[in-house]
């Protein structure tokens, strides 16, 4: 918006200085036309005053002339007139040639001609007045002296007439050098000025065009805007700092259950603040006021029907080109999230106490069922030692199944334990080494191995990682041993473990990955396998696909390997195939 006002505003700059040039050179032409008229009227008073003084000259030379022949007195008189518009014609051509110290020199020397000449005739008429009646030497001596200061005289105003002449011309000649480009350049300027105005004009269209097409666009989001504000719940309002001008949006009237009319009453938005919370707004708008950010903060309004309504509002200081601050802000109905929260704290308050009370759970679990179930071992064993040799085929099956189902409980119990602990630990990370924890996991589970034959085909190098150091080997333990277990009958078992590090983005099977790459471990076994279609249920708690006579175990190994899996933010996947074997697929964040 900066670079078009700019632009627009060269250009009208640029096409008023064009403008004012063209009225400056039309004015300047003007000037000229007017002042080489007005010389040319000039050179034409001169002329004519020049003619008029040697008129008058010629005129007072007749007269005494008559006068000298005939001696008649009337000639006289009128030589004496003639002498008055002499000086007459000389003063006014006196005034023209103001400006010319050459004419003026000129002029001089003329009036210097007719005073000689004067002074002669004057010298003649007193001396010689009315003594001869006849011509004589003297007269014809006067005339023709006077003859002589006429001709002096013609030349000096035909210098004159000459050099008026002359300037007249080098001024005309001025006056058509100044003008002859002048139709050119002003042409050229008005073709520049027109072009400007042409590309200026289409320029306009475009962007009115564009800013067609800007208010099309603007209108669709203001449109999805109101309808963002009515299904999200919030409003906004402007308030003019420099106007004291505030204006709310539609949605925030519905917010609050007000009429927009009642704000033109001179209603405002504190009106309807609880009052316990009006200290608080007030002092999160000074704050906006003062150009402090303000994250958002929670306020109460109780709207027309006397139902409180929790808010949440944030707002900024804006300050556009001219210097004008407007406040802007949201504000938000966030009544329902707040009941909600306050449900989830009740919940949570819930969920507290059962955890107290599962808690209460692992501690009877770990002692009190466990003291009567080791004392059941305890008499199991007594009897079996002392009286079995007493006992019935039937008493001693019977005894058989009773220390069966002690084992089992023990063990269920143990991995109910286990369980726990895996999903109440704190996740305290720290730099783990695999190698160690794959080892470990192996002497852990040498009896199993030893009995079973099995054989375990070992990465070449595993990297150290974070992760919780006893849930990890409880993963590889779980996972191994349950490979272990659900081996063929009469085939040692071969377990492959592998390791490589992937590109999340290359592993289809990861759905939302947290992390970029992981570390990737495929647990492979040649034993009985599974159903593909039980791939998520073995994950289960307390899920067996076998019966308890088939295949020892409480159906919770897996379920503790999946919660560890989770608790590293990691997955876990398993493949099998019936009477082929299953693959355990670990991704651990890398």
């Amino acid at each position: 918006m900066k670079v078009y006002n700019k632009f627009y505003k060269t250009i009208f700059v640029i096409c008023v200085f064009l403008l004012l040039f063209i009225g400056a050179i039309t004015f300047k032409h003007s000037s000229d036309t007017r002042e080489t008229s007005n010389w040319v009227n000039h050179t034409y008073d001169v002329n004519i005053k020049l003619e008029e003084l040697y008129s008058n000259i010629k005129d007072s030379e007749i007269n005494i002339r008559g006068f000298l022949i005939s001696q008649d007195s009337s000639y006289l008189f009128r030589y004496q007139t003639s002498e008055i518009k002499i000086f007459s014609s000389a003063d006014k051509l006196d005034s023209l040639v103001v400006d010319s110290k050459i004419q003026q020199n000129n002029l001089e020397r003329i009036r210097e001609l007719v005073n000689q000449r004067n002074q002669k005739i004057t010298t003649y008429l007193n001396d010689n007045i009315f003594l001869h009646s006849s011509l004589d030497n003297k007269i014809l001596s006067v005339i023709d002296e006077n003859n002589l200061l006429l001709l002096g005289i013609k030349s000096k105003m035909n210098v004159m007439l000459n050099l008026e002449k002359d300037n007249l011309q080098m001024r005309n000649q001025n006056y058509m050098q100044n003008i002859s480009l002048t139709p050119l350049l002003t042409l050229a300027i008005l073709f520049i000025s027109l072009a400007l105005l042409v590309f200026t004009f289409a320029k306009i269209n475009v962007d009115y065009e564009k800013l067609k097409k800007a208010n099309v666009k603007l209108s669709k989001a203001q449109f999805l805007s109101q309808q963002a504000e009515i299904l999200s719940e919030y409003g906004t309002w402007d308030w003019d700092l420099t106007k004291g001008e505030i204006t709310y949006s539609t949605n925030l009237f519905r917010i609050l259950g007000i009429d927009a009319d009642e704000f033109k009453k001179g209603k405002s938005l504190s009106d309807y603040v609880h009052p316990e919370d009006s200290a608080k707004v007030e002092e999160a708008t000074k704050r906006i006021i003062n150009g402090e950010d303000i994250s958002h903060f929670h306020f109460r309004v109780i709207d027309t029907s006397g139902r409180t309504k929790h808010l949440r509002a944030t707002g900024k200081l804006f300050e556009d080109e001219l210097n004008n601050k407007t406040a802007l802000g949201i504000t938000e109905d966030i009544t329902i999230d707040y009941i909600k929260t306050q449900q989830l704290r009740e919940r949570n308050k819930e969920l507290e106490l059962n955890i107290n009370e599962l808690s209460e759970f692992n501690h009877v679990a770990s002692h009190d069922l466990q003291e009567p179930l080791r004392k059941i071992e305890t008499f199991i064993s007594r009897v079996t030692e002392k009286e079995a040799e007493n006992l019935s085929e039937f008493g001693r099956d019977y005894l058989v199944r009773i220390t069966r189902a002690s084992d089992r409980m023990r063990t269920l119990i143990n991995d109910l334990l286990l369980y726990s602990r895996t999903s109440r630990t704190d996740k305290n990370f720290e730099e783990v080494n695999l190698a160690h924890v794959l080892s470990n996991s192996i002497v852990d589970l040498s009896q199993q191995i030893e009995n079973t034959k099995a054989i375990i085909h070992l990465p070449n190098t595993l990297p150290n990682i974070m992760a919780i150091d006893f849930q990890i080997q409880q993963l590889f333990i779980n996972i191994i041993s349950n490979s272990i277990k659900y081996s063929k009958v009469g085939v040692a078992p071969i377990i492959d473990i592998t390791y490589q590090i992937i590109d999340a983005d290359k592993e289809v099977s990861l759905s939302s990955p947290e992390s970029k790459t992981y570390h990737k471990f495929d647990i492979k076994d040649n034993g009985i396998g599974f159903d593909q279609e039980n791939a998520e249920k073995i994950f289960l708690l307390f899920n067996r696909l076998h019966g308890k006579t088939e295949y020892v175990g409480t159906g919770v190994g897996l379920a503790i390997c999946k919660k560890i899996v989770e608790n590293h933010n990691g997955f876990i996947f398993a493949k099998g195939e019936p009477g082929e074997g299953s693959t355990f697929t670990v991704y651990l964040p890398a």
